[in-house]
């Protein structure tokens, strides 16, 4: 009865273990090729900057290519031509696009700053 304790008492410490990567790449999913278009560098997308530059994206299976494309206006540009999957710009840009009466406006789902 023993042995049979430590035996399942090993199991169930070992069988967490079976759940961690190897470190060799076996098993692991492919990157999803990300493609985010900023308008500017800023320090309101400094998150941003560390997350690429300590590998936080890939840890999560996204490759970030990061493009800037220096103007809202262009910045959209490249977001309705299919350059860009995620674009970084002010909501302007997408109440301009809906004025213009598109059939596909672009969604904003976030604000990165705050004005008092």
């Amino acid at each position: 009865m023993n042995k049979w304790m430590v035996w399942l008492c090993s199991l169930l410490l070992l069988l967490p273990l079976a759940a961690c990567g190897n470190g060799n790449g076996q098993g692991e999913k492919p990157l999803k090729n990300v493609r985010l278009a900023e308008v500017t560098h800023s320090i309101f997308y400094a998150p941003q900057y560390v997350a690429l530059a300590k590998g936080f994206f890939k840890e999560e299976g996204l490759d970030v290519e990061l493009t800037t494309t220096w103007g809202g206006d262009k910045t959209m540009t490249t977001l309705l031509s299919g350059g860009a999957d995620i674009a970084l710009v002010g909501s302007e840009t997408s109440i301009y696009v809906y004025a213009q009466g598109t059939d596909d406006p672009v969604i904003n789902f976030a604000h990165a700053r705050q004005t008092f």
